[in-house]
């Protein structure tokens, strides 16, 4: 990605408009628009000052975000824990279904940026376990088999 979509998509994310954003470097406006566009790339002070009030690093604006960081879980993650399909985990997720994660609507856009706990994520993974396995011994138990009412083995 370029430093105008990774500026964009910090911004979108951060909730920060182009005034505020130009307000908290001490930058015109103009020059965060033309930033934006990509007419002009941020010499490496600006984008120090950017990445500060931002919240993020240079490196993330220069290249993007990497596709997954320490500690931070992407849909996939949380697809291959759970067994769940990552279009129901993003739908979930908008709906408030699911109890590890949030989604948030990104500012004048459609799309959604999705996060999730991983600790709710393990918790959430563990009582699946559990209550499956709960529910397994049950029927064990409660089921009779086809000889003499042995149970199921």
């Amino acid at each position: 990605m370029s430093i105008k979509e990774n500026l964009r998509r910090a911004m979108d994310e951060n909730g920060v408009s182009v005034a505020s954003l130009a307000s908290s470097i001490n930058a015109d406006a103009s020059s965060i628009r033309k930033y934006l566009s990509g007419s002009i790339r941020p010499n490496d002070a600006v984008l120090a000052r950017l990445a500060r009030s931002l919240g993020c690093t240079e490196e993330e604006l220069r290249y993007g975000r990497p596709r997954r960081t320490y500690g931070r879980l992407t849909t996939d993650d949380v697809s291959r824990a759970t067994g769940i399909c990552p279009l129901s985990l993003r739908i979930g997720l908008q709906r408030g279904i699911w109890p590890f994660g949030v989604a948030y609507k990104r500012p004048g856009s459609s799309q959604y940026t999705y996060e999730y706990d991983p600790a709710a994520v393990i918790r959430w993974v563990a009582d699946r376990k559990a209550i499956a396995e709960g529910i397994t011994n049950e029927t064990r138990k409660s089921v009779s088999g086809p000889f003499g009412g042995k149970p199921c083995q």
